[in-house]
């Protein structure tokens, strides 16, 4: 296959395809508001790693480190979507190209690929590390982790999964050419990106592609469930249910708060990247897909770095105080300039 039949294609069958140019469905609708997003998100997570640094409660030392590692791996990958390497995808036929810095720089697609998944996956897993350095802090959780070697274990029990996303990067189609062509029969009418961008068929075999939706990303989606909800059970449980006795009062409660705000930072960042994607797969099975549809939820999705730094200067007590002290430094000062009035002038006479 030649690329020739490409242009063949489109100047015979896609000319008849009955299409909108719009802004939203073009490349330019993923690529200026998520890059108008990273300009937004910026001093919020630059402000958050300054407090979870700085401004960490001695109460809150041994999470110190996971809120860190947390923030970072969360950050880089928004760094990346919405500004390194922000994604045109077409779903239907598992497409996609660059529209961010690195395209601009001729960086290959499949780098960018690789670098959004390593970074991505590592942002899911340090929710795990989160959860489970709260939970493993608590001396009265029968299963913490605290011996270093089993700790690595585990851990790599919790990658492991992840390499079956890295195996299908390093398997996609050599002739993109042919991939194409073979997508068009699926989906004959793309924007008319498909063909004036280098775009990339990451899966080409409808086989591999169920194998795909019915076994490995239901499996990775439960592995991640069960990882993060055990350490969550176990929180709840021994904070809740089984609460040690020889703690204060004052210290239970100060446990449960920062659980909840634990809960609350991961929630709505999570909730803003997993709903849009549900909703683009939603529509996609019942054959209500659009290219605006799938970019606005892009979009949406460039928003998590907004939602992971408010959440994470919010939530917690200590950092919501810090935030709120930054405010009132910056906030100008009324100044009132006072006048003293001479013993002669207030003692006027009227005449």
């Amino acid at each position: 296959m030649s690329k020739t039949q490409l242009d063949e294609y489109y100047n015979t069958t896609y000319l008849k395809c009955n299409l909108s140019d719009n802004f939203v469905a073009s490349w330019k609708g993923v690529a200026y508001p998520n890059h108008i997003f990273q300009f937004i998100e910026l001093p919020f997570q630059i402000l958050a790693f300054y407090v979870i640094i700085a401004k960490t409660p001695k109460s809150m030392k041994n999470i110190k480190f996971p809120l860190l590692i947390n923030h970072l791996s969360c950050a880089l990958v928004d760094l990346s979507f919405c500004s390194l390497s922000t994604l045109y995808l077409f779903v239907p036929i598992h497409g996609a190209f660059g529209v961010g810095l690195l395209s601009w720089l001729g960086i290959g697609f499949q780098y960018q690929m690789f670098m959004l998944e390593i970074f991505g996956i590592c942002a899911i897993c340090s929710y795990t590390y989160l959860f489970e350095s709260r939970s493993s802090s608590l001396p009265q959780n029968r299963f913490r982790i605290s011996r270093r070697k089993i700790k690595f274990l585990y851990y790599f029990f919790v990658f492991l999964p992840f390499i079956l996303i890295v195996i299908f990067l390093l398997n996609i189609p050599q002739d993109q050419d042919a991939a194409k062509l073979d997508a068009l029969k699926k989906y004959p009418c793309p924007t008319v990106e498909f063909f004036n961008s280098p775009v990339v068929i990451a899966i080409s075999d409808e086989d591999v592609v169920n194998i795909k939706n019915r076994f490995i990303i239901p499996f990775i989606g439960a592995h991640i469930v069960f990882n993060n909800s055990f350490h969550i059970f176990c929180l709840i449980y021994y904070l809740y249910i089984s609460p040690p006795k020889t703690l204060s009062v004052e210290t239970k409660q100060s446990q449960k708060r920062f659980l909840i705000g634990m809960m609350v930072q991961c929630s709505i960042p999570s909730l803003l990247g997993f709903i849009p994607i549900v909703i683009v797969f939603i529509a996609y099975r019942t054959g209500n897909h659009s290219q605006e549809l799938v970019n606005f939820m892009v979009d949406c999705v460039g928003l998590h770095g907004l939602g992971e730094s408010l959440t994470i200067l919010l939530v917690h007590k200590s950092y919501r105080k810090a935030v709120f002290q930054i405010v009132c430094v910056w906030k100008p000062k009324k100044t009132t300039t006072s006048f003293q009035i001479s013993q002669w002038n207030s003692h006027l006479v009227l005449k």
